[in-house]
């Protein structure tokens, strides 16, 4: 596991928050948390050390430490093979209707301390379903303080997104990326929000390419929004997207769907898949549900600390049936 530490870039101290211990660390990792130590103080895992909890790490190095080991065991690699399983599939895992029951929890703090962002039930192809004894967000509402769960349906599109010039930019993006002159990672959210920074400092997920992006296409004269929500599926988690607008419509553009499956060291877990490559430019998945607001901004804020936060373990997205 730790060669998995050559194949990243640690989050840089001025942004990182050193809040998890070694144990929630090593049930992520499927290990101990005297080898997660180790890491620490053997093989250069950043780490600040707490009188009460020992050493403490940033939750975006470890995220990388699993995702980056190889070994194909660790809670992280696991969950990236179930969240992207799908695009190894016919086109129908990502383009037919499918309906899904969404879940999202709040930190477990005080309550009304974190306002989270709703889900778009306005967007393309996205429409609620009837339901019983759910925590529904409020309707236009951009936040709620309590979290909420939804049914809806949503309905793939297969499009191709046309112009030339959106063209170079995306297929420039993905080389530096499979040339690792970007590596793709997980980014701590700070330098989410601080997308040039985090991409001249040589690191990108899916929400800073999805605004690299966005500015690019601006910059050659498409008018481009970038769009944050969730990758729905046996495993979900938050993710972001890129949109162009052309023939009276936003076309989506996934720099980041068409580079994760054959990226991570477990990639090869992932057969060729050029039918899904080729739809991340310009269709519409089924497993994608965005969320109110552009940008790509961060899905939950702590309004104590007036920070935004990453979702991570907070979604869950289940193939659900209507009755």
């Amino acid at each position: 596991m730790a060669a998995g530490l050559d194949r990243f870039l640690a989050v840089p101290a001025g942004a990182a928050r050193y809040d998890t211990d070694a144990t929630a660390a090593a049930l992520w990792l499927c290990t101990l948390p005297e080898y997660v130590i180790a890491l620490g103080e053997k093989h250069g895992l950043p780490f600040v050390c707490d009188a009460e909890r020992g050493p403490l790490f940033e939750r975006a190095d470890l995220i990388n430490v699993g995702l980056m080991s190889g070994s194909g065991r660790t809670t992280l690699e696991v969950a990236l093979r179930f969240a992207l399983g799908f695009s190894a599939g016919p086109a129908e895992e990502w383009l037919g209707a499918r309906d899904w029951l969404v879940t999202v929890r709040l930190p477990a703090e005080e309550t009304g301390r974190h306002r989270v962002r709703v889900p778009d039930v306005q967007a393309p192809g996205v429409r609620l379903l009837p339901s019983q004894g759910l925590r529904l967000p409020a309707h236009g509402a951009e936040f709620d303080h309590q979290g909420h769960q939804a049914a809806v349906r949503i309905t793939g599109a297969r499009g191709r997104v046309r112009d030339v010039r959106a063209g170079e930019v995306y297929r420039e993006m993905l080389a530096d990326l499979f040339a690792r002159r970007v590596v793709y990672q997980c980014v701590a959210e700070p330098l989410r929000m601080d997308h040039h920074r985090a991409w001249e400092a040589g690191m990108a997920d899916c929400i800073v390419v999805s605004r690299v992006i966005t500015d690019r296409l601006r910059a050659v004269g498409l008018r481009a929004r970038a769009r944050r929500g969730y990758l729905l599926g046996v495993v979900a988690s938050e993710h972001a997207w890129c949109e162009v607008w052309e023939d009276g419509r936003w076309k989506p553009v996934d720099v980041g769907l068409a580079f994760i499956p054959r990226r991570f060291p477990g990639g090869q877990d992932f057969p060729e898949t050029r039918e899904f490559t080729a739809d991340c430019f310009g269709s519409r998945l089924n497993r994608l549900l965005p969320c109110v607001g552009e940008g790509a901004g961060s899905l939950l804020h702590d309004t104590v600390a007036d920070e935004p936060l990453a979702m991570f373990g907070l979604i869950s997205g289940t193939h659900w049936r209507v009755s």
